[in-house]
């Protein structure tokens, strides 16, 4: 049994892509591509008022909620809360 191959008359409807992200800087490549001039390494710099307040928030919350190697589930994340918490605040 032979088969016919289905002919559309109607064109083929546009493929979807991912839409380029405005704030970050990109270079394009080609008409498909884009590159981004971010790099894992530059995930990774944080600013020294960073390490600084973490040091306060962590020293804070280990007095508030004590300094131990054991903690239950409420203690840890109290305190990792307790960090996230200052973190924000100073954006």
């Amino acid at each position: 049994m032979k088969t016919k191959k289905y002919k559309s008359k109607e064109k083929p409807l546009p493929k979807a892509e991912e839409p380029v992200v405005t704030y970050n800087p990109t270079a394009t490549i080609s008409n498909e591509t884009a590159f981004s001039s971010l790099t894992p390494d530059s995930f990774d710099e944080k600013p020294e008022v960073f390490n600084e307040c973490y040091a306060r928030l962590k020293a804070e919350a280990d007095e508030k909620f004590g300094k131990k190697e054991l903690m239950t589930v409420d203690e840890y994340f109290g305190k990792l809360w307790y960090i996230v918490e200052g973190l924000y605040e100073n954006i």
